[in-house]
């Protein structure tokens, strides 16, 4: 018998899935969905790679540093060429990277520096060299997430007070990779190498051979 989902319950997928709008969930489910999202990229929950940020009215995740630490140790990311450039009072870095299987991808980095001189133009550009190589890794690992140096660059931003429920997740004592939960319906059934005949009734390469010594 099928069971009827509440509508309330597709507003809140509805919310989640296609708005990234983690604010309809409970501490709880938060946590829940915390932990499957750091298990699918391999990374440590209790770590918090991951925070919470409130962005034009959406409560939604950004990558913090521990995050593309973590990416970099993981599927072997290097910083294969970096350059740097100015333009309209703006310096921008641009890092290419690649992975462990040779895959490599590239992003930019920009800090505005029109005005700044000495010890704070040093740390602009410092600033631009790491957002370029921390977007350029979650670039390479499929992930869209805003890198923790840019977050305080997006009008609006602010940090959640949901960053306070993280000692949910250590409810859900044993976090699962991403394919536990999955049902391997496509899973071909293992076949016999050899389908022993039934003893009434010779196989066919049987019958050839004695209809060939008769």
């Amino acid at each position: 018998m099928n069971q009827v989902v509440p509508q309330k319950a597709y507003d809140i997928m509805e919310a989640v899935i296609a708005r990234g709008d983690l604010a309809k969930l409970t501490p709880k489910e938060r946590g829940k969905l915390y932990g499957r999202v750091c298990a699918s990229v391999g990374l440590n929950p209790f770590t918090r790679p991951f925070e919470y940020l409130m962005l034009n009215g959406k409560l939604t995740l950004y990558a913090r540093k521990d995050c593309t630490d973590q990416l970099r140790s993981i599927h072997g990311i290097s910083v294969t060429d970096l350059t740097e450039s100015e333009r309209e009072g703006v310096v921008i870095v641009t890092a290419k990277v690649r992975n462990a299987a040779g895959r490599t991808d590239v992003s930019k980095g920009a800090v505005a520096v029109a005005g700044l001189k000495g010890t704070d133009y040093a740390n602009a550009i410092m600033k631009a060299e790491t957002k370029a190589k921390r977007r350029a890794t979650l670039s390479i690992c499929g992930l869209g997430f805003s890198d923790e140096s840019e977050v305080g660059d997006i009008p609006g931003a602010r940090r959640s007070r949901s960053n306070d429920d993280f000692h949910e997740i250590a409810e859900d004592n044993a976090v699962p990779s991403a394919e536990d939960e999955l049902e391997y319906v496509d899973k071909v059934p293992d076949v016999p190498t050899e389908i022993k005949q039934p003893d009434d009734k010779p196989g066919l390469a049987t019958q050839r051979l004695k209809a060939e010594d008769a």
